[in-house]
Parts: structure tokens; sequence; C-alpha cells
């Protein structure tokens, strides 16, 4: 009778200590990110940037699931908050650890700064167009200088390059992201024309 007991109590135990161990390591915290950005030619602070992170699992297969998302805009010292995001993972077996983040601040006029932080080499990537002034990215404290548009840029280039870092974006970055997609659109009508 006593064995008959131990099993039954382990046939309903185990599952509950899966479950919980799942669910536990599951769940994981970004950390809180902050950062400050500027005019690069003025070195005054930009308000109103929109700022961008998201973290994504490794996968096992198949391609990047998005597991944390935030968007925020820079105040009128230029400065950001993003705070420390709790994200679940959707399947441990499948997926992998969380990657380090991605990073994309961009404001109307300026061009796209992107930190994508699972890169090993820079993980600063500007437009073509643009100089490598090796900035360096950091959580805390980030400081983020934009570099305001050249005339004769390609604006489609641009908003393209966006789309791909972006994998589509979030409400904000999509709003203020409204000119800039008319500009290509404008552009690639007028290579149209010519041709």
């Amino acid at each position: 009778m006593k064995k008959r007991k131990l099993k039954i109590s382990i046939i309903i135990v185990t599952p509950l200590v899966v479950c919980l161990f799942w669910l536990w390591y599951g769940q994981t915290h970004t950390g809180s990110r902050s950062g400050q950005v500027f005019d690069v030619n003025t070195g005054k602070p930009i308000e109103g940037a929109v700022v961008d992170y998201f973290w994504v699992f490794s996968p096992v297969m198949g391609s990047d699931r998005h597991a944390a998302n935030f968007e925020t805009t820079t105040d009128k010292d230029g400065k950001y908050f993003i705070p420390s995001q709790r994200v679940v993972c959707p399947n441990p077996l499948l997926y992998g650890p969380l990657q380090p983040e991605k990073v994309i601040i961009y404001k109307d006029g300026f061009a796209v700064y992107v930190a994508d932080l699972s890169l090993i080499k820079s993980p600063i990537i500007k437009p073509i167009g643009y100089p490598n002034d090796n900035q360096t990215y950091h959580k805390k404290n980030n400081i983020v200088k934009l570099y305001p548009w050249k005339e004769g840029e390609s604006h489609d280039r641009h908003i393209h390059w966006i789309d791909t870092e972006s994998h589509g974006g979030g409400e904000l970055l999509n709003k203020e992201l409204e000119l800039e997609k008319k500009r290509a659109y404008q552009e690639n009508e007028a290579k149209w024309r010519r041709k």
C-alpha cells in the first residue's frame, strides 16, 4: 500500500515540478536602460526622438522571436529611460537564451541610429554616407549623436534599411517615420517619371 501511494505521489509531483521549473526557466528580466540624444553638429539635446528597444530569443529552429519591446521618446534634455522588461520564453525547448538588445533611435530630419548588440563587430551601424565615429553603446547613460539628414541621400534606402532593422517597429517609431516614408515614395515616383 505504501509503495502504491509513493508511486501516485511521484506521478503527481513530477509533472508539477517540471511545470514549475519550465515557468521559472522561461522568465527573465532585461534590466533598465537610459541615455541621452544629441545633435552631432550643434551638441544640443534632441527632444522627441523615438527610442525603440527590443529583445529576441535565440532560435533553436526557425527565425528569431520577439520577446520584449519598449518605446519611448526623449524629453526636453534629450534623455530617455527604459524600465526593466519582464520576458517570458514561449517554449524553452524551441528557443535559447535572450539575445542582447537592438536599439533604434529616430527623429525626423536625422539619419537613424541603430545599435545591434548581437553583432560581434561594431555594434553601431549607420546608413551609407554618414561617418562611423565609433560611438560606443552603454546600457546606462548611453550617449547618442544623431547626424542631420544630408541633402542627396536616398530616403528610399534609408526607410528600407530602417524597416529591415526594426522588423516593422512599434507604434511610436512608425508614426515618426510617416514623413520619411512619404519622401521615399516621392523619390521613387520621380525616378519612374524620369525613365
